[in-house]
């Protein structure tokens, strides 16, 4: 407890002083446009994945509850990727061709949806509520951000860079929600003991607020090349990246890997910390606050005039560091638990490797916090406009698909075992496959940090060519309103 409680500490005093060095650095961006149009977005954000985050923390404990034993629930789990995957990329290609708004509006009604059919025991409205939230998911993670996108840059003609900070922003603020959502959970269910359905019901006003919110202040303004465009077929995207543009493979495959080593470890740090007996929301807490650093530490750089796509490589190798380290002390626990001499250990010797393996995460979260506001950025600068959620969600095809594989490695049944994980946790993987899976995730990062190196330079080169070809015509008020915005944001970054 006191190595979770100190690391608390140490974090916050590491994010306020990081807070204090980006007020100081940072320049102060007035606009109105950008500010009406950054609270609009950011109002429904945070309202949806608020309501996500609510829900996180008692989905397996639901299942749980209701008598469901580790392959069903694996089974549940394993719908909810596979639905996002199937069901994905049809979102994005409706999102193109017909509209992100009513995407978004429809995201509330879905999970609410979703969240209504956690009130049922039967396992097929369970199955049917994962294949919900498997589509919900999809828009959430995609649509949302190309509907800014495409209005940042297209419609009001607002600097690139500025995309930074809405993206830094969203991504510190839903570090701080994700700790406030599971303090309320745990609260309802159980401190007023309202039981594990709880969280869900209240997911749901959130969600309808979030639609509300679309329907009466979200505008659709497609690109000209869209509504001219009346033949977007459903694999245009998929071959626009294989097959045209090479740079949007190399952002695929660094979005694809690395994406699904987070989502492994999303499924494995409990059981992995289970032998230190860790207060889960107190290491919750942790991870966010560690998470909320990395985003506040981009902004920081992205102010001294850093480039997202070099942070990118950063973040990546950062977490090649952290799961390498991981993969080597849970490999010397295991080595020790099954050891003849392993009782002549002490406890302190036998928890180093786990305590290490902590520590490890906490830096992994803290590249986490880099990773998506350079992603987003990234991705809203090279996805072209009329593909962009269908693009998006093809990039979240293979690490759903990953995912689902490392979901169906069992739990070992072991009663005999001392070290065996308690069942309050979601157990869906074997904890002695963990060195395998660790294993793969590593070469996984060594792939994303040597393409997004690769990534890096050709950005640089296609960027640099796309400004040289610019060429502002005679009399248009949106591009010399570009210029202007470019002068008066004196500490602006370099694209």
């Amino acid at each position: 407890m006191v190595v979770f409680i100190g690391t608390l500490l140490v974090l916050c005093v590491i994010a306020f002083g990081i807070s204090k060095l980006v007020e100081t650095n940072s320049s102060v961006t007035k606009n109105h446009n950008f500010d009406k149009l950054q609270n609009r977005y950011l109002i429904v954000y945070y309202l949806a994945t608020f309501s996500d985050w609510l829900q996180g923390p008692y989905v397996y404990k639901l299942y749980s509850d209701y008598g469901y034993d580790d392959d069903s629930i694996a089974i549940l789990y394993i719908t909810g990727f596979a639905s996002s995957s199937l069901f994905g990329t049809v979102v994005g290609h409706v999102a193109d061709k017909y509209g992100r708004k009513f995407l978004c509006a429809s995201f509330g009604i879905l999970y609410a949806s979703c969240c209504l059919t956690k009130m049922s025991p039967q396992f097929n409205v369970l199955f049917f509520g994962r294949i919900l939230g498997g589509i919900s998911t999809s828009i959430l993670f995609s649509t949302f951000e190309a509907w800014y996108v495409n209005e940042h840059l297209n419609y009001y003609k607002l600097p690139p860079e500025w995309l930074n900070i809405t993206f830094g922003k969203a991504a510190f603020y839903t570090g701080l929600l994700a700790i406030i959502a599971g303090i309320v959970s745990q609260f309802l269910a159980e401190t007023l003991q309202l039981g594990s359905v709880s969280p869900f019901l209240l997911a749901i006003p959130f969600l309808l607020v979030s639609t509300y919110i679309v329907i009466m202040t979200w505008n659709e303004h497609p690109p000209p090349d869209i509504e001219e465009d009346k033949q977007l077929l459903f694999f245009s995207a998929l071959k626009l990246v294989f097959c045209k543009e090479t740079i949007l493979l190399l952002l695929g495959l660094i979005q694809s890997l690395y994406e699904s080593v987070m989502y492994i470890f999303i499924f494995s740090w409990t059981p992995i910390l289970d032998v230190l007996h860790p207060p889960l929301g107190l290491v919750f807490s942790i991870f966010m606050v560690a998470f909320m650093i990395g985003t506040k530490l981009y902004t920081l750089l992205i102010s001294k005039r850093y480039r997202p796509q070099n942070l990118l490589t950063l973040t990546c190798a950062v977490g090649l560091v952290s799961y390498t380290t991981v993969t080597i002390t849970i490999s010397s626990s295991l080595h020790n638990n099954h050891s003849k001499h392993s009782y002549y250990l002490s406890e302190t010797l036998e928890e180093l490797p786990i305590i290490i393996s902590f520590f490890s995460f906490v830096l992994y979260e803290m590249s986490v916090g880099l990773y998506f506001p350079a992603i987003g950025y990234l991705r809203g600068r090279v996805i072209p406009e009329k593909y962009r959620a269908s693009v998006t969600n093809w990039f979240r095809v293979p690490m759903n698909i990953f995912t689902c594989f490392g979901l169906t490695l069992k739990q070992k049944d072991n009663k005999n075992d001392s070290s065996s994980v308690t069942k309050s946790t979601p157990h869906v993987i074997n904890q002695y496959k963990f060195p395998l899976i660790f294993f793969i995730c590593c070469i996984f990062l060594i792939l994303t940090t040597i393409t997004s190196t690769i990534f890096s330079k050709k950005y640089a080169t296609k960027i640099t060519k796309n400004e040289k070809e610019i060429k502002l015509e005679d009399g248009n008020p949106n591009a010399q309103d570009v210029i202007n915005l470019y002068t008066e944001n004196k500490k602006s970054v370099p694209i």
